[in-house]
């Protein structure tokens, strides 16, 4: 069995520390990333489902975003139309007075 070595650093610059980071987070994503592809090629189903429940979820939100946009809209047309009415009947009755 092959022992390995823990260095500790207690005094290191900015850079050091900015290069230690890099390393190590870099270290992480590959097997972060190896461990998602063994998970995919074992249960590639499981991954399917998966994102096709979250497009779905994502296309309701969005849907619903949408079509409520539209009724928003369409309630302010109604309000605005309903006063244009009442301004068209003002300048009518003003103008059978004279």
């Amino acid at each position: 069995m092959k022992t390995t070595r823990i260095d500790f650093v207690d005094n290191v610059s900015t850079k050091e520390a900015g290069m230690y980071t890099l390393k190590y987070g870099w270290a992480f994503a590959k097997g972060a990333c190896k461990d998602v592809n063994t998970f995919a090629h074992r249960l590639p189903w499981v991954c399917v489902a998966v994102v096709l429940i979250a497009s779905v979820a994502v296309g309701s939100v969005l849907v619903a975003e949408a079509r409520m946009e539209r009724d928003h809209a369409s309630k302010e047309m109604v309000k605005l139309q309903q006063q244009v009415e009442q301004l068209s009947c003002i300048v009518e009755s003003n103008n059978n007075k004279q």
